[in-house]
């Protein structure tokens, strides 16, 4: 089984790469939708969140309380290291699960995530792909997709790491700064290239 992730900073464009990836038959996890399901329903994680930022980090109905959560993440650093060290184990292991469930069927799994360097998620995989873009073009972009403004942006992009540090770091890279239909092509030449890898 190759496993390979895919990640790129906030609003670079991997979404869109994965969801290019599927349409072409490639299995590709969501890391986010995973952790959030974990956070949600694993008794282990909902046990360690509450004993380090209290109760109401999770709502009445039992499901995680996002505003709080997002101000934990993207405000203090502390936060942010301690919940990645709560959940970033167990996500791993689903990963890892579901790939030997797929062994045999598909000769690779991908991942999408974000935080691949900053969690350590890249020793379990074969392969990093980071997506890159026009600094300005992120910002474009998120402001459409979440209505953001441009100082809570800023703020979300500066709490990850650069993603220039990413790049020198990744196997492949994509570089996300034209239109849809260029970076549909790029994919194409990417899974090209994940076949070639996974059959080695």
């Amino acid at each position: 089984m190759f496993l390979f992730g895919v990640t790129g900073g906030i609003g670079s464009g991997k979404t869109v790469v994965c969801d290019y990836l599927r349409k072409r038959n490639l299995p590709v996890l969501n890391s986010d939708s995973i952790a959030r399901d974990l956070i949600n329903n694993h008794p282990q994680i909902q046990k360690k969140l509450i004993e380090s930022f209290g109760q109401d980090i999770y709502s009445e109905s039992n499901k995680i309380n996002t505003e709080k959560m997002s101000r934990l993440v993207f405000g203090d650093k502390n936060a942010r290291e301690n919940i990645d060290r709560i959940v970033h184990p167990f996500v791993f292991e689903y990963i890892k699960n579901e790939s030997s469930k797929l062994q045999g069927g598909t000769p690779f799994l991908g991942v999408e995530a974000a935080l691949i360097y900053e969690s350590k998620m890249e020793k379990i995989l074969n392969a990093v792909i980071v997506v890159d873009a026009p600094f300005e073009k992120r910002i474009e972009w998120l402001q459409k997709r979440n209505d953001f403004s441009r100082e809570e942006i800023v703020k979300r992009i500066e709490s990850q790491m650069p993603v220039e540090d990413k790049v020198q770091l990744a196997d492949y890279v994509i570089y996300n700064d034209s239109d849809l239909d260029a970076l549909k092509n790029k994919v194409e030449i990417l899974s090209n290239w994940l076949f070639e890898k996974s059959a080695k």
